[in-house]
Protein backbone atom coordinates (compact mmCIF):
# COMPACT_ATOMS: atom_id res chain seq x y z
CA UNK A 1 0.00 0.00 0.00
CA UNK A 2 2.85 2.47 1.29
CA UNK A 3 4.30 1.49 -2.44
CA UNK A 4 1.63 2.20 -4.47
CA UNK A 5 0.74 5.56 -2.85
CA UNK A 6 4.73 6.42 -3.78
CA UNK A 7 4.63 5.27 -7.47
CA UNK A 8 1.27 7.61 -7.74
CA UNK A 9 2.46 10.73 -5.70
CA UNK A 10 5.90 10.62 -8.19
CA UNK A 11 2.99 10.25 -10.84
CA UNK A 12 1.21 13.55 -9.79
CA UNK A 13 4.65 15.18 -9.23
CA UNK A 14 5.59 14.17 -12.84
CA UNK A 15 1.99 15.29 -14.25
CA UNK A 16 1.79 18.84 -12.45
CA UNK A 17 5.23 19.56 -13.55
CA UNK A 18 4.37 18.75 -17.00
CA UNK A 19 1.22 20.45 -17.22
CA UNK A 20 2.76 23.66 -15.66
CA UNK A 21 5.49 23.61 -18.41
CA UNK A 22 2.84 23.81 -20.70
CA UNK A 23 1.41 26.26 -18.79
CA UNK A 24 4.12 28.32 -19.04
CA UNK A 25 5.03 28.08 -23.11
CA UNK A 26 1.78 29.35 -23.67
CA UNK A 27 1.68 32.32 -21.54
CA UNK A 28 5.16 32.97 -22.63
CA UNK A 29 7.30 33.81 -25.47
CA UNK A 30 9.02 30.57 -26.53
CA UNK A 31 11.77 32.42 -28.17
CA UNK A 32 11.10 32.48 -31.48
CA UNK A 33 8.74 35.47 -31.88
CA UNK A 34 5.90 34.05 -33.69
CA UNK A 35 3.21 34.96 -31.12
CA UNK A 36 1.22 36.92 -32.45
CA UNK A 37 0.09 40.48 -30.61
CA UNK A 38 -3.48 42.14 -31.77
CA UNK A 39 -1.71 45.74 -30.66
CA UNK A 40 2.05 47.07 -30.26
CA UNK A 41 3.81 49.41 -32.14
CA UNK A 42 6.43 49.60 -35.18
CA UNK A 43 9.49 51.28 -35.46
CA UNK A 44 10.84 52.63 -39.01
CA UNK A 45 14.20 53.92 -39.64
CA UNK A 46 13.13 57.04 -41.95
CA UNK A 47 10.10 58.88 -41.74
CA UNK A 48 11.03 60.27 -45.39
CA UNK A 49 13.45 58.50 -48.00
CA UNK A 50 14.93 61.71 -50.09
CA UNK A 51 16.66 61.50 -53.91
CA UNK A 52 18.92 63.94 -55.32
CA UNK A 53 17.92 65.50 -58.67
CA UNK A 54 17.45 62.84 -61.40
CA UNK A 55 17.90 63.13 -65.02
CA UNK A 56 14.80 61.86 -66.89
CA UNK A 57 15.23 57.89 -68.58
CA UNK A 58 18.15 57.48 -65.98
CA UNK A 59 17.41 54.76 -63.08
CA UNK A 60 18.41 56.13 -59.62
CA UNK A 61 20.29 54.53 -56.83
CA UNK A 62 18.63 52.45 -54.48
CA UNK A 63 17.63 53.82 -51.37
CA UNK A 64 16.87 51.65 -48.30
CA UNK A 65 14.95 51.68 -44.81
CA UNK A 66 13.86 49.14 -42.40
CA UNK A 67 10.62 48.41 -40.33
CA UNK A 68 11.37 47.23 -37.05
CA UNK A 69 9.16 45.18 -34.34
CA UNK A 70 10.63 45.95 -31.09
CA UNK A 71 8.20 43.43 -29.17
CA UNK A 72 8.90 40.26 -28.05
CA UNK A 73 5.98 38.56 -30.36
CA UNK A 74 5.45 38.83 -33.67
CA UNK A 75 3.11 41.52 -35.47
CA UNK A 76 1.25 40.58 -38.65
CA UNK A 77 1.30 43.76 -41.51
CA UNK A 78 -1.55 43.79 -42.92
CA UNK A 79 -0.47 45.83 -46.00
CA UNK A 80 2.12 47.65 -47.31
CA UNK A 81 1.92 49.79 -50.48
CA UNK A 82 2.51 52.56 -52.62
CA UNK A 83 -0.20 55.29 -52.29
CA UNK A 84 -0.16 56.88 -55.86
CA UNK A 85 1.20 54.80 -57.89
CA UNK A 86 4.48 56.93 -59.14
CA UNK A 87 7.69 56.57 -61.01
CA UNK A 88 8.84 54.33 -57.52
CA UNK A 89 9.43 51.08 -57.51
CA UNK A 90 9.44 48.68 -54.42
CA UNK A 91 11.48 45.62 -53.11
CA UNK A 92 10.01 44.79 -50.15
CA UNK A 93 11.18 41.60 -48.44
CA UNK A 94 13.22 40.25 -51.44
CA UNK A 95 9.85 40.67 -53.58
CA UNK A 96 9.66 43.05 -56.17
CA UNK A 97 6.22 44.51 -55.67
CA UNK A 98 5.01 47.81 -55.04
CA UNK A 99 2.40 46.39 -52.58
CA UNK A 100 2.26 43.21 -50.55
CA UNK A 101 -0.10 42.00 -47.70
CA UNK A 102 -0.10 39.72 -44.40
CA UNK A 103 3.51 39.86 -43.96
CA UNK A 104 3.92 38.23 -40.47
CA UNK A 105 7.08 40.49 -38.79
CA UNK A 106 8.74 38.17 -35.72
CA UNK A 107 9.53 40.12 -32.52
CA UNK A 108 12.58 41.43 -32.52
CA UNK A 109 13.13 41.58 -36.56
CA UNK A 110 13.10 43.80 -39.57
CA UNK A 111 12.43 44.02 -42.63
CA UNK A 112 13.96 45.67 -45.28
CA UNK A 113 12.44 47.74 -47.86
CA UNK A 114 14.08 49.18 -51.32
CA UNK A 115 13.05 52.11 -52.96
CA UNK A 116 14.20 53.14 -56.33
CA UNK A 117 13.15 55.59 -59.11
CA UNK A 118 13.05 56.12 -62.85
CA UNK A 119 11.97 59.67 -64.06
CA UNK A 120 9.90 59.70 -66.88
CA UNK A 121 10.24 63.12 -69.50
CA UNK A 122 7.74 65.77 -69.18
CA UNK A 123 9.37 67.92 -71.49
CA UNK A 124 10.06 71.21 -68.77
CA UNK A 125 12.90 73.33 -67.83
CA UNK A 126 12.25 73.41 -64.20
CA UNK A 127 12.89 70.65 -61.77
CA UNK A 128 9.67 69.05 -60.80
CA UNK A 129 8.75 67.38 -57.64
CA UNK A 130 8.02 63.93 -57.74
CA UNK A 131 6.35 62.22 -54.84
CA UNK A 132 4.84 59.59 -53.42
CA UNK A 133 3.82 57.76 -49.79
CA UNK A 134 4.15 54.33 -48.77
CA UNK A 135 1.56 53.21 -46.59
CA UNK A 136 1.61 50.59 -43.30
CA UNK A 137 -0.90 49.08 -42.47
CA UNK A 138 -0.73 46.30 -39.12
CA UNK A 139 -4.03 46.07 -36.27
CA UNK A 140 -5.88 49.33 -36.01
CA UNK A 141 -2.59 51.35 -36.85
CA UNK A 142 -1.06 53.50 -40.11
CA UNK A 143 2.55 54.58 -40.88
CA UNK A 144 3.19 56.77 -44.10
CA UNK A 145 6.60 56.74 -45.23
CA UNK A 146 7.64 59.96 -47.95
CA UNK A 147 9.09 59.86 -50.91
CA UNK A 148 10.68 62.96 -52.10
CA UNK A 149 13.20 63.27 -55.50
CA UNK A 150 13.51 66.18 -58.38
CA UNK A 151 13.23 64.66 -61.69
CA UNK A 152 15.01 67.30 -64.50
CA UNK A 153 13.93 66.71 -68.28
CA UNK A 154 17.79 67.24 -70.19
CA UNK A 155 19.29 66.93 -73.57
CA UNK A 156 21.25 63.81 -74.60
CA UNK A 157 24.34 64.07 -76.64
CA UNK A 158 26.37 61.28 -77.72
CA UNK A 159 28.63 59.87 -80.80
CA UNK A 160 27.54 62.79 -82.85
CA UNK A 161 29.73 66.21 -84.14
CA UNK A 162 28.41 69.57 -83.42
CA UNK A 163 28.78 72.55 -86.01
CA UNK A 164 28.10 76.32 -84.93
CA UNK A 165 25.41 75.71 -82.35
CA UNK A 166 25.13 77.31 -79.03
CA UNK A 167 23.60 75.44 -75.66
CA UNK A 168 21.35 77.45 -73.23
CA UNK A 169 21.22 77.05 -69.29
CA UNK A 170 17.26 75.76 -70.21
CA UNK A 171 18.29 72.28 -69.22
CA UNK A 172 21.62 70.48 -68.85
CA UNK A 173 23.23 68.13 -71.50
CA UNK A 174 24.35 64.98 -70.76
CA UNK A 175 26.72 63.32 -72.46
CA UNK A 176 26.50 59.64 -73.01
CA UNK A 177 29.13 58.88 -75.75
CA UNK A 178 31.88 61.26 -77.41
CA UNK A 179 30.79 64.59 -78.98
CA UNK A 180 32.84 66.61 -81.43
CA UNK A 181 33.63 70.28 -82.22
CA UNK A 182 34.00 69.81 -85.71
CA UNK A 183 36.90 71.75 -87.58
CA UNK A 184 36.34 75.30 -88.29
CA UNK A 185 32.86 75.23 -86.08
CA UNK A 186 32.31 76.70 -83.38
CA UNK A 187 30.10 75.51 -79.82
CA UNK A 188 28.88 78.40 -77.74
CA UNK A 189 27.66 78.05 -74.20
CA UNK A 190 26.06 80.68 -72.47
CA UNK A 191 26.02 81.30 -68.41
CA UNK A 192 24.57 79.15 -66.10
CA UNK A 193 24.82 76.39 -68.99
CA UNK A 194 25.50 72.79 -67.28
CA UNK A 195 27.07 70.16 -69.59
CA UNK A 196 26.92 66.76 -67.66
CA UNK A 197 29.12 63.65 -68.78
CA UNK A 198 28.85 60.03 -68.25
CA UNK A 199 32.09 57.73 -67.50
CA UNK A 200 33.28 57.61 -71.20
CA UNK A 201 32.27 60.56 -72.79
CA UNK A 202 35.17 63.16 -73.35
CA UNK A 203 34.13 66.46 -74.66
CA UNK A 204 36.53 66.96 -78.40
CA UNK A 205 36.84 70.12 -79.18
CA UNK A 206 38.90 70.68 -82.67
CA UNK A 207 37.06 73.61 -83.59
CA UNK A 208 36.74 76.40 -81.11
CA UNK A 209 34.63 76.50 -77.55
CA UNK A 210 33.70 79.59 -76.17
CA UNK A 211 31.84 79.36 -72.81
CA UNK A 212 31.26 82.84 -71.30
CA UNK A 213 29.51 83.13 -68.47
CA UNK A 214 29.42 85.33 -65.43
CA UNK A 215 30.30 85.64 -61.50
CA UNK A 216 26.63 84.15 -60.85
CA UNK A 217 26.04 82.24 -63.44
CA UNK A 218 29.50 80.17 -63.76
CA UNK A 219 29.04 77.36 -66.84
CA UNK A 220 29.57 73.83 -65.17
CA UNK A 221 31.26 70.72 -66.95
CA UNK A 222 31.11 67.76 -64.52
CA UNK A 223 29.79 64.13 -63.72
CA UNK A 224 26.59 63.21 -64.62
CA UNK A 225 26.25 61.31 -61.12
CA UNK A 226 24.28 63.88 -58.49
CA UNK A 227 24.24 61.62 -55.63
CA UNK A 228 26.29 62.81 -52.34
CA UNK A 229 28.79 60.05 -52.78
CA UNK A 230 29.96 61.25 -56.47
CA UNK A 231 29.79 64.89 -55.97
CA UNK A 232 33.29 65.39 -55.44
CA UNK A 233 34.43 61.91 -56.59
CA UNK A 234 37.46 62.25 -59.00
CA UNK A 235 38.10 60.78 -62.28
CA UNK A 236 33.96 60.14 -63.72
CA UNK A 237 34.40 61.69 -66.91
CA UNK A 238 37.19 61.63 -69.07
CA UNK A 239 37.40 65.72 -69.51
CA UNK A 240 38.01 68.26 -72.19
CA UNK A 241 40.12 67.78 -74.93
CA UNK A 242 41.49 70.48 -77.19
CA UNK A 243 42.67 68.80 -80.42
CA UNK A 244 45.31 70.04 -83.00
CA UNK A 245 44.14 72.36 -84.60
CA UNK A 246 41.81 74.46 -82.01
CA UNK A 247 42.57 77.51 -81.40
CA UNK A 248 40.58 81.30 -79.96
CA UNK A 249 39.03 78.89 -76.94
CA UNK A 250 37.84 81.08 -74.34
CA UNK A 251 36.03 79.63 -71.07
CA UNK A 252 35.41 82.55 -68.28
CA UNK A 253 33.72 81.40 -65.40
CA UNK A 254 33.44 77.79 -65.77
CA UNK A 255 33.81 75.14 -63.17
CA UNK A 256 34.98 71.97 -64.64
CA UNK A 257 35.18 69.30 -62.16
CA UNK A 258 35.35 65.20 -61.37
CA UNK A 259 37.11 64.68 -64.63
CA UNK A 260 40.16 61.74 -65.16
CA UNK A 261 42.46 65.27 -66.54
CA UNK A 262 40.40 68.19 -66.37
CA UNK A 263 41.60 69.77 -69.28
CA UNK A 264 44.28 68.49 -72.30
CA UNK A 265 45.54 70.73 -74.92
CA UNK A 266 48.09 70.18 -77.62
CA UNK A 267 48.64 72.15 -80.73
CA UNK A 268 51.65 72.83 -81.78
CA UNK A 269 51.86 76.09 -84.29
CA UNK A 270 54.28 78.62 -85.45
CA UNK A 271 52.47 81.39 -83.64
CA UNK A 272 52.22 82.56 -80.11
CA UNK A 273 48.73 83.07 -79.94
CA UNK A 274 46.38 81.78 -77.05
CA UNK A 275 45.25 78.73 -78.28
CA UNK A 276 43.04 78.41 -75.19
CA UNK A 277 42.39 81.29 -72.22
CA UNK A 278 41.10 80.93 -68.96
CA UNK A 279 39.32 83.53 -66.57
CA UNK A 280 37.77 83.37 -63.45
CA UNK A 281 37.50 79.46 -63.40
CA UNK A 282 37.63 76.47 -61.28
CA UNK A 283 39.44 72.83 -62.08
CA UNK A 284 38.79 70.85 -59.11
CA UNK A 285 38.44 66.87 -58.04
CA UNK A 286 40.47 65.46 -61.02
CA UNK A 287 41.81 62.15 -60.42
CA UNK A 288 44.95 62.86 -62.50
CA UNK A 289 46.39 66.68 -63.80
CA UNK A 290 44.00 69.58 -63.33
CA UNK A 291 45.31 71.38 -66.71
CA UNK A 292 47.92 69.26 -69.29
CA UNK A 293 49.55 71.28 -72.17
CA UNK A 294 51.77 70.25 -74.39
CA UNK A 295 53.38 72.35 -77.23
CA UNK A 296 50.36 74.81 -76.90
CA UNK A 297 49.73 78.62 -75.88
CA UNK A 298 47.67 79.17 -72.75
CA UNK A 299 46.54 82.15 -70.85
CA UNK A 300 45.71 81.97 -67.54
CA UNK A 301 44.17 84.47 -64.91
CA UNK A 302 41.75 84.59 -61.59
CA UNK A 303 42.59 80.81 -62.32
CA UNK A 304 42.34 78.07 -59.20
CA UNK A 305 43.11 74.56 -59.51
CA UNK A 306 43.14 72.43 -56.74
CA UNK A 307 42.25 68.82 -55.51
CA UNK A 308 44.41 66.72 -58.26
CA UNK A 309 45.76 62.92 -58.15
CA UNK A 310 48.71 64.07 -59.79
CA UNK A 311 49.92 67.55 -60.36
CA UNK A 312 47.79 70.33 -60.39
CA UNK A 313 49.29 72.08 -64.31
CA UNK A 314 51.91 70.31 -66.67
CA UNK A 315 53.33 72.22 -69.13
CA UNK A 316 55.15 69.92 -71.65
CA UNK A 317 57.01 70.11 -74.60
CA UNK A 318 57.45 73.49 -75.16
CA UNK A 319 54.79 76.66 -75.74
CA UNK A 320 54.16 79.74 -74.62
CA UNK A 321 52.42 80.07 -71.08
CA UNK A 322 50.89 83.02 -69.68
CA UNK A 323 49.87 82.90 -65.66
CA UNK A 324 48.54 85.77 -63.48
CA UNK A 325 46.79 85.96 -60.07
CA UNK A 326 46.17 81.92 -60.23
CA UNK A 327 45.92 79.68 -57.90
CA UNK A 328 47.81 76.11 -57.68
CA UNK A 329 47.45 74.48 -54.58
CA UNK A 330 46.75 70.03 -53.87
CA UNK A 331 46.46 70.15 -50.10
CA UNK A 332 44.55 68.74 -48.62
CA UNK A 333 42.58 66.83 -51.33
CA UNK A 334 40.96 62.86 -51.54
CA UNK A 335 44.78 60.81 -51.72
CA UNK A 336 48.09 61.78 -50.96
CA UNK A 337 50.44 63.08 -53.96
CA UNK A 338 54.10 64.05 -53.57
CA UNK A 339 54.11 65.22 -57.38
CA UNK A 340 54.94 68.77 -57.92
CA UNK A 341 52.39 70.79 -58.02
CA UNK A 342 53.06 72.81 -61.54
CA UNK A 343 55.79 71.44 -63.86
CA UNK A 344 56.99 73.49 -66.80
CA UNK A 345 59.39 71.72 -69.29
CA UNK A 346 61.03 72.41 -72.93
CA UNK A 347 60.61 68.44 -73.30
CA UNK A 348 58.37 65.68 -73.57
CA UNK A 349 59.12 61.64 -73.33
CA UNK A 350 57.31 59.23 -75.04
CA UNK A 351 56.10 55.98 -74.25
CA UNK A 352 58.78 55.05 -77.34
CA UNK A 353 60.83 56.69 -75.02
CA UNK A 354 61.34 59.44 -78.25
CA UNK A 355 61.57 63.16 -77.19
CA UNK A 356 59.77 66.10 -77.98
CA UNK A 357 61.78 69.28 -77.52
CA UNK A 358 60.44 72.78 -78.45
CA UNK A 359 61.16 76.50 -77.25
CA UNK A 360 59.07 77.30 -74.16
CA UNK A 361 58.14 80.92 -72.85
CA UNK A 362 56.70 81.11 -69.58
CA UNK A 363 55.52 83.90 -67.25
CA UNK A 364 54.19 83.18 -63.90
CA UNK A 365 53.02 85.64 -61.62
CA UNK A 366 51.14 86.97 -58.57
CA UNK A 367 50.35 83.48 -57.93
CA UNK A 368 50.36 80.49 -55.09
CA UNK A 369 52.12 77.46 -55.61
CA UNK A 370 51.13 75.46 -52.80
CA UNK A 371 51.10 71.34 -52.04
CA UNK A 372 52.97 68.90 -50.47
CA UNK A 373 55.99 67.94 -51.85
CA UNK A 374 59.70 69.16 -51.62
CA UNK A 375 59.55 71.61 -54.22
CA UNK A 376 55.84 72.47 -55.65
CA UNK A 377 57.19 74.35 -58.83
CA UNK A 378 59.47 72.24 -60.75
CA UNK A 379 61.04 73.64 -63.89
CA UNK A 380 63.08 71.78 -66.63
CA UNK A 381 65.17 73.35 -69.03
CA UNK A 382 66.47 71.22 -71.94
CA UNK A 383 68.81 74.00 -73.09
CA UNK A 384 68.95 72.61 -76.29
CA UNK A 385 65.18 73.30 -77.09
CA UNK A 386 65.66 76.66 -75.51
CA UNK A 387 63.89 78.96 -72.59
CA UNK A 388 62.48 81.96 -71.28
CA UNK A 389 61.04 82.55 -67.74
CA UNK A 390 59.48 85.13 -65.88
CA UNK A 391 58.63 84.10 -62.45
CA UNK A 392 58.03 86.75 -60.20
CA UNK A 393 55.95 87.48 -57.04
CA UNK A 394 54.57 84.10 -56.07
CA UNK A 395 54.20 82.34 -53.33
CA UNK A 396 55.92 78.93 -54.04
CA UNK A 397 56.25 76.05 -51.26
CA UNK A 398 59.19 74.93 -51.77
CA UNK A 399 62.96 73.92 -50.16
CA UNK A 400 64.41 75.84 -52.83
CA UNK A 401 65.65 79.38 -52.58
CA UNK A 402 64.35 81.41 -55.49
CA UNK A 403 64.93 84.99 -56.57
CA UNK A 404 61.91 87.27 -56.92
CA UNK A 405 59.19 85.18 -55.05
CA UNK A 406 58.14 84.36 -51.34
CA UNK A 407 59.70 81.15 -50.78
CA UNK A 408 57.94 79.51 -48.00
CA UNK A 409 58.35 75.63 -46.86
CA UNK A 410 57.01 75.59 -43.37
CA UNK A 411 52.96 74.33 -44.69
CA UNK A 412 51.40 76.11 -40.83
CA UNK A 413 51.23 79.79 -42.23
CA UNK A 414 48.42 81.33 -42.41
CA UNK A 415 47.00 80.80 -46.21
CA UNK A 416 44.02 80.12 -46.62
CA UNK A 417 40.29 80.48 -44.82
CA UNK A 418 38.91 76.38 -44.94
CA UNK A 419 40.92 73.90 -46.59
CA UNK A 420 39.07 71.33 -44.66
CA UNK A 421 36.47 72.05 -47.39
CA UNK A 422 38.49 73.45 -50.16
CA UNK A 423 37.42 76.73 -49.73
CA UNK A 424 40.64 78.49 -50.84
CA UNK A 425 39.73 82.37 -50.53
CA UNK A 426 42.36 83.76 -48.49
CA UNK A 427 42.41 84.18 -44.19
CA UNK A 428 42.49 87.47 -42.60
CA UNK A 429 45.67 86.79 -41.35
CA UNK A 430 47.00 85.41 -44.81
CA UNK A 431 50.63 86.16 -45.55
CA UNK A 432 49.97 86.85 -49.53
CA UNK A 433 47.48 89.75 -48.68
CA UNK A 434 49.05 93.06 -49.91
CA UNK A 435 52.42 91.45 -51.85
CA UNK A 436 51.17 91.29 -55.32
CA UNK A 437 52.31 93.33 -58.48
CA UNK A 438 50.05 95.72 -59.80
CA UNK A 439 49.59 94.10 -63.35
CA UNK A 440 46.56 94.34 -65.99
CA UNK A 441 44.45 91.77 -63.79
CA UNK A 442 41.75 94.11 -62.25
CA UNK A 443 39.48 92.27 -60.84
CA UNK A 444 39.75 88.58 -58.97
CA UNK A 445 38.06 85.10 -59.28
CA UNK A 446 34.87 86.24 -58.16
CA UNK A 447 35.03 89.39 -59.79
CA UNK A 448 35.74 91.24 -57.16
CA UNK A 449 37.78 94.24 -57.93
CA UNK A 450 41.67 94.56 -57.15
CA UNK A 451 43.05 97.72 -54.89
CA UNK A 452 46.16 98.83 -55.25
CA UNK A 453 48.21 96.70 -53.51
CA UNK A 454 46.54 92.89 -54.40
CA UNK A 455 46.69 89.98 -53.22
CA UNK A 456 48.56 87.20 -54.91
CA UNK A 457 46.50 83.84 -56.19
CA UNK A 458 43.18 84.26 -57.61
CA UNK A 459 41.32 85.62 -54.44
CA UNK A 460 41.46 89.14 -53.24
CA UNK A 461 40.87 89.49 -49.66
Amino acid sequence: MNNYLVQWGFKFILIVSLCNITLLLSCHDRGDGQSTLSDGDLLFSADTVLFDTLLTDRLSITKRFRIYNPNTDAINISDIYLSEGSEYSLIINGANENQVQDVLLRGKDSLLILVKLQVDKRDVDDPYLIKDIIITSWNDNTNQTLLIAWGQDAIYLGNEILCDQTFTPDRPYVFYDSVLVDVGCRLTLEAGTTLLFDASAPLLVAGQLIAVGDSTNAITFRNSRWDANYRIAPGQWPGIHFLVGSQDNLLDYAIIENAITGITIGNPDEDTLADLTLKHSIIRHTSQMGLAAYSSDVVAENLLIMNSGTSNLVNAAGGFYHYNHCTFVNKPNLFYSSDPVAVFTNQLILSDQSKISEYLYLTLQNSIIWGLSDNDLWLFNDEKAGWSSFVHHNLIHSNNEMNDNFVVFDTLIPLFLDTENYNYELDSGSVVIDIGQSSSVRDDLRGRLRDEQPDLGAYEK
